[in-house]
């Protein structure tokens, strides 16, 4: 027989380790012990025990009795009490959680085995119950029926089951008479309903009907109730129980075979109905319109459609030969009506079942082609044009621009070809729905016909991309012109849903033959332009140079060069130190990334970080940052030297605060750093984005890692946004460093910046320090910290351990050791 597994909640590990000891020898299967609700749920959600011993007061904030409250609810585990406390109070609490037992301490291991195997038993018998219960559920879910149940003496509705689905009504809305209940019956059909009602109470047998219900929507559904008149054992009193069940649908499908057959007699097109011999048993109106026969002279005759000359015996041989084989056929028919007047025609023919499987008759349709045709026409537009804005699609659009190139090489002359991209057009779908989305695809549609000329084609490729192809192209200049007036025609200030959007386009120009010599050649050249046109600000165009392919080509071959060098475990990290610039003590370290290349040796950030961003492998990248530079911040302490910060540089691509928080909290986790050891560096710009970086921040700062704004100053960040940040630093850019004191602009820039960090309880911490009057000045205006080459060009992790060493020999000590527990306040926001 399998161990049952036992779970013990206790919070004095000392207790829960005897306990544990005692169960084992009892023979039980032991979970891992919890100390505190939140840890007691996660055992129970991952390691499934089959019985819980749970002490009231444990860690955390819930106590014993909370938990057992979330894991009755989740998971119906049997749980048993072992505790010192019994007095009312607590009594009244645990048994709102319907335990399967309550020990109080001290106890003896009898009383402990006895009470677990009778919760074991009970727990077994409960969850039999359930699944009885639940098989009951399950079948009357099958068969979509609910139960319901009235009081016969007192003709009181004890029960509906599926009330809101099956009448609109919460439960409570039938709790009450007879009367009641009829209350929620179509007012036709009440007078139906309490007479199957009385006869059933008077005639002991099954009662069954069909009525109407109203929903308050005021939705009509049909409802069929059946029930019997039981006496129960206790009391001997008498209920009228049975099942209810929706049949709207089953109604609705005889309303549409009713419907059907009236569309038999109503529909334009012709129907026979034919015997296995192919007789016509029946024929519509329809046929007899097409055809000119009269339904007298059709029926019991062999269908004239089908029959020479209209079908030739030949073709209606392979016609029955493929009824036979796929129980279906159709073809055209050269037909004609009684008089002799031609009637192209569809025929299709289908073979209908009985239930043991052989064809029992054949239903035949005719069809007037000449409708068919129309709308064979129309989905030839459909297949063509864009449904969205009318517009020639991308199979149209090519097969134009292949027209038009071959015209030019044979004339010797030149296409043009405009690629438009809207700007930013995801955020307005992102923000304001597809709906407006489409709208403005249709008013860029417009605008587009009206920039060009007649005879030149616009097409929708896709998303926001259109193409412009351009027939007989005599000088660049003209493309250059057209280029303009259509973001001219795109920039003017549009009214959707009540709202004016101001949008704006990106274009790039190809040309033939000059650009390529194939359709895909032209268009990606065109395409790659436009991209080179958006990098050079939007709003703007593009011609196709051939260096703009080598530099995308270029920019391919360092993608795969860094994803091989990230893969292959090439990248490494060296570290800056931080300064206090009262002491010149080591306070913290900047994580800067490098690539020890196997051809071109050891590569900086710039070689890195521009690639990454454009590719989006600088997630992955980053992520491997955070983790190597917490694991390196974590030995250097466990070496036994001296605490510092380890700050890390994160993109604006990491900031989402579905993601970030998370792998910062696993590797806080995994690498056992202090929180407050870790800062992480975003630049200036990254706080424009949106308001995902703010939420990433919060969040980051509610795990105790210290914030700090890197480049501060040339982000044009807006300063009042500031004070409601949770930042700890502000690093002022070396920009502003690297000519103090020979700059007045710069000394003044930097000193408004120490200034207004330290209105806003900030620290100041400068880059790129590399004099002695440099540092002067900084540490005159206050400034806090700073690194640069003065201090230390950015070092292995031996060698700042090698630093921190002689620090700690010499015996500095950072002026923040000064500021004490304000720091580690501060640091933990």
């Amino acid at each position: 027989m399998t161990q049952a597994r036992v779970l013990v909640v206790e919070d004095e590990r000392i207790v829960a380790l005897h306990l544990q000891q005692r169960l084992k020898t009892l023979g039980y299967d032991l979970a891992s012990p919890a100390a505190s609700g939140v840890q007691a749920l996660e055992r129970v959600r991952n390691e499934r025990p089959d019985i819980v011993l749970m002490d009231i007061h444990i860690e955390g904030s819930m106590d014993g009795i909370e938990t057992a409250s979330e894991i009755h609810k989740e998971f119906h585990t049997p749980i048993i009490y072992l505790t010192a406390y019994s007095e009312a109070a607590t009594l009244e609490r645990a048994r709102g959680t319907k335990p399967y037992g309550y020990l109080v301490k001290p106890f003896s291991e009898r009383e402990l085995h006895a009470t677990i195997q009778m919760a074991l038993e009970r727990g077994a018998a409960d969850a039999a119950i359930r699944e009885s219960e639940e098989r009951l559920h399950l079948a009357m879910e099958a068969a979509d029926m609910a139960s319901w149940e009235l009081d016969v003496s007192t003709r009181t509705v004890l029960h509906v089951g599926k009330a809101q689905r099956l009448f609109g009504h919460a439960h409570e809305a039938f709790s009450g008479s007879w009367d009641r209940f009829l209350e929620q019956v179509h007012a036709e059909d009440r007078d139906l309903v309490n007479r199957a009602f009385e006869r059933t109470v008077d005639g002991q047998g099954l009662g069954v009907i069909e009525f109407r219900s109203v929903h308050p929507d005021g939705s009509v559904h049909w409802l069929k109730v059946q029930g019997r008149v039981f006496t129960t054992d206790i009391g001997k009193k008498k209920r009228l129980i049975g099942v209810i069940q929706d049949v709207t649908a089953r109604r609705n499908t005889e309303t549409q075979l009713r419907q059907a057959a009236t569309v038999f007699e109503a529909t334009q097109e012709g129907i026979l109905i034919l015997d296995r011999e192919f007789a016509t048993l029946d024929s519509n109106r329809g046929y007899c319109a097409i055809t000119g026969y009269e339904r007298e002279e059709v029926i019991g005759r062999a269908a004239h459609l089908l029959s020479p000359p209209n079908l030739s015996a030949a073709d209606w041989r392979i016609a029955q030969d493929t009824l036979a084989a796929n129980r279906q056929w159709h073809g055209e028919i050269r037909g004609h009506r009684r008089n002799g007047e031609a009637l192209p025609m569809l025929a299709n023919i289908a073979a209908v079942a009985d239930r043991h499987g052989q064809v029992s008759h054949y239903v035949a349709l005719f069809s007037d082609l000449r409708a068919i045709r129309q709308a064979q026409d129309k989905f030839q537009h459909l297949a063509h044009f864009d449904p969205l804005t009318d517009l020639p699609n991308r199979l149209l659009a090519m097969d134009r621009l292949e027209h038009a190139m071959q015209a030019a090489d044979r004339a010797q002359g030149k296409v043009g070809l405009l690629f438009v991209d809207l700007d930013h057009f995801k955020r307005i779908n992102d923000t304001l729905g597809h709906s407006v989305g489409d709208d403005l695809l249709r008013t860029v549609a417009k605008a587009l016909r009206l920039a060009v000329r007649a005879e030149d084609t616009v097409a929708r490729l896709g998303g926001d991309e259109f193409m412009v192809i351009v027939d007989r192209v005599e000088q660049p200049e003209a493309m250059a012109e057209l280029a303009d007036r259509v973001i001219a025609a795109l920039s003017h200030p549009v009214t959707l849903s009540g709202m004016e959007f101001a949008i704006s386009a990106s274009v790039g120009i190809s040309l033939f033959p000059e650009d390529g010599t194939t359709q895909e050649d032209l268009i990606r050249a065109a395409d790659t332009a436009m991209y080179a046109a958006k990098d050079a600000g939007r709003s703007g165009f593009s011609f196709y140079r051939k260096e703009m392919t080598e530099r995308a080509a270029l920019y391919l071959e360092r993608d795969r060069d860094l994803r091989r060098g990230f893969e292959k475990d090439e990248l490494r990290l060296h570290y800056q130190p931080q300064v206090d610039l009262a002491t010149g003590a080591i306070v913290g370290v900047e994580a800067l990334i490098r690539w020890q290349h196997p051809i071109h040796g050891l590569r900086g950030a710039d070689d890195v970080v521009p690639v990454a961003e454009k590719s989006r492998l600088i997630v992955g990248i980053g992520d491997w940052v955070l983790r190597e530079a917490c694991w390196q911040a974590r030995a250097w302490r466990d070496a036994g030297l001296p605490p510092l910060r380890m700050a890390v540089n994160v993109s604006a691509r990491q900031m989402d605060p579905d993601r970030l928080p998370g792998v910062v909290r696993q590797i806080l986790v995994v690498t056992g750093l202090d929180p407050a050891s870790l800062e992480i560096e975003i630049t200036e710009s990254t706080l424009q984005n949106d308001e995902r970086c703010v939420a990433t921040l919060r969040a980051l700062k509610e795990l105790g890692v210290s914030l700090a704004i890197d480049d501060f100053g040339t982000g044009y960040s807006c300063m009042g946004s500031l004070k409601s940040l949770p930042i700890d630093r502000i690093k002022i850019d070396r920009s502003f460093v690297q000519d103090i004191p020979h700059d007045r602009n710069d000394e003044a820039i930097a000193e408004a910046i120490i200034a207004m960090a330290h209105r806003l309880n900030l620290i100041a911490i400068a880059e790129g320090i590399e004099t002695e009057d440099q540092k002067a000045f900084l540490r005159a205006q206050g400034c806090e910290e700073g690194q640069g080459y003065l201090y230390a060009r950015p070092l292995t992790a031996d060698a700042v351990a090698a630093l921190l060493r002689e620090q700690q020999q010499r015996g500095d000590v950072p002026r923040g050791e000064e500021r004490g527990e304000q720091g580690a306040d501060d640091a933990q926001g």
